[in-house]
């Protein structure tokens, strides 16, 4: 499975700013990385959203026709630019970027001091591009002018943890906790529970969330990541339930039919898997679902229409480039299970600079490996492992990168972690972890 952390840290940021500025647009958590990002942590520079564009649409009509009446009102310049990122996000079209940095642009050039909301949609968008730094940069200038903003606190939050600043951003939570003890808070302290390995409080934080949801858009969000819980922890059944609960709430919701296509890959059921796949890239045609569906085909043997999506991935990640964001720890990872080792390296020299988190650190250390660099890769994998995260994509990383290193008790011991946390992390590598094992384990 692919990583989700940046994806699932900068998901919460879009609607957070929405519901500031009034949009009532439904909002997105912001999250890990045990599937990798995580995330699962990787992730791609697309936000993953619930709801449909629908009401975005309805939302930024309503918006633009007001504008066009008042062009001097700035706050709504800064509420249309927040929608425009969210609208991204729900599409997969990186297009609306661009617009969103014009309105939020114009919202400050009308309003340059004291305009917090148009900062806010600033901080937003720059995480939503993975621009971490320049996020935090607009995140803190928003908060001397509104110290009291929990949707300020929460990206503030996001971007440091995404710069591997995890005690200064687990305070700024805190203080988000303070201010507003809601779903947003309650699944980022899930996200900082996650990240230490405290799978139990993780969950917990997650059903207090849960309790507290009352829109279907929100429930079904919560319950995607109540799934993503169980599915890292190798439980097909419970992972499958809650997917599919949330898809009655939020049928819309293309992360959890992606959740239900890994899960019937997983149990063999590769009709339903490819179906389900095929329907998620349409819907939400962004690297993290086209990377998923690429890497089943190929693990099938289907090596044409893997090819195929490999190809659309590249061309994907092109598009968010000319867009502005920043898919460097992603294309890092793509590029080295996928035949390109210098480049992966680029991208992944790149990404840890601006990032620092242990996504990058993970991505970093696998690029590295598949460039014969090891030595230096067992230093970033265990950079990665610092938080005590139970990642299964971590702990095969190391394990192979120690194999490489001639280590075999601990290359045993990591392989062997990885698939006892979870048996299905990913169709390509599950089975080399496999054998690698039964290799090092017959010598």
């Amino acid at each position: 499975m692919r990583r989700m952390g940046a994806l699932r840290a900068t998901a919460l940021v879009v609607v957070l700013a929405a519901l500031m500025f009034g949009l009532g647009v439904v909002f997105t958590r912001g999250g890990p990385v045990t599937s990798a990002p995580p995330a699962g942590r990787t992730a791609s520079a697309g936000i993953p959203a619930t709801g449909t564009g629908q009401d975005l649409g309805a939302a930024i009509s309503t918006l633009q026709t007001r504008l066009r009446r008042l062009p001097g009102d700035y706050t709504s310049w800064a509420s249309l630019g927040t929608a425009y990122v969210q609208q991204a996000a729900v599409t997969g079209d990186p297009t609306y970027y661009p617009k969103a940095r014009g309105a939020l642009r114009r919202s400050l050039r009308l309003e340059p001091s004291g305009n917090a909301a148009a900062l806010t949609g600033l901080a937003s968008l720059a995480a939503a591009q993975h621009e971490f730094a320049v996020s935090l940069g607009h995140a803190r200038d928003a908060q001397r002018i509104n110290p009291y903003s929990a949707a300020n606190q929460g990206i503030l939050s996001d971007a440091l943890i995404q710069l591997g600043r995890y005690r200064e951003s687990f305070t700024e939570l805190q203080r988000m906790l303070d201010l507003q003890p809601g779903v947003p808070s309650f699944t980022r302290a899930s996200y900082a529970y996650e990240l230490r390995g405290q799978l139990r409080a993780a969950e917990a934080a997650l059903q207090r969330a849960l309790e507290i949801a009352s829109r279907p858009s929100d429930i079904a969000f919560v319950l995607y990541y109540l799934g993503e819980l169980e599915w890292n922890s190798g439980d097909l059944e419970a992972a499958d339930a809650y997917y599919a609960q949330g898809l009655e709430q939020d049928p819309d919701y293309a992360l959890l039919l992606a959740g239900r296509a890994k899960v019937a890959a997983a149990r063999g059921d590769i009709t339903t898997a490819v179906q389900r796949y095929d329907e998620v890239v349409r819907r939400q045609p962004v690297p993290t679902h086209l990377i998923a569906y690429a890497d089943l085909l190929r693990s099938l043997g289907r090596d044409e229409a893997a090819t195929r999506q490999e190809a659309v991935v590249r061309a994907t990640e092109a598009l968010f480039e000319d867009a502005g964001a920043n898919v460097d720890v992603e294309l890092a990872l793509f590029d080295a299970d996928h035949g390109r080792p210098e480049a992966a390296l680029r991208a992944a020299r790149s990404g840890w600079q601006q990032q620092q988190g242990v996504d990058a650190a993970d991505a970093y250390a696998w690029a590295l490996h598949v460039n014969g660099k090891d030595r230096s890769a067992l230093g970033y994998a265990r950079e990665a492992a610092r938080l005590g995260t139970k990642s299964a994509l971590f702990a095969y990383h190391r394990g192979m990168i120690e194999k490489s290193l001639g280590m075999r008790s601990a290359a045993l011991a990591s392989l062997r972690r990885s698939l006892e946390l979870n048996p299905q992390f990913s169709p390509l590598h599950v089975p080399r972890a496999e054998a690698a094992i039964q290799e090092l384990a017959s010598r």
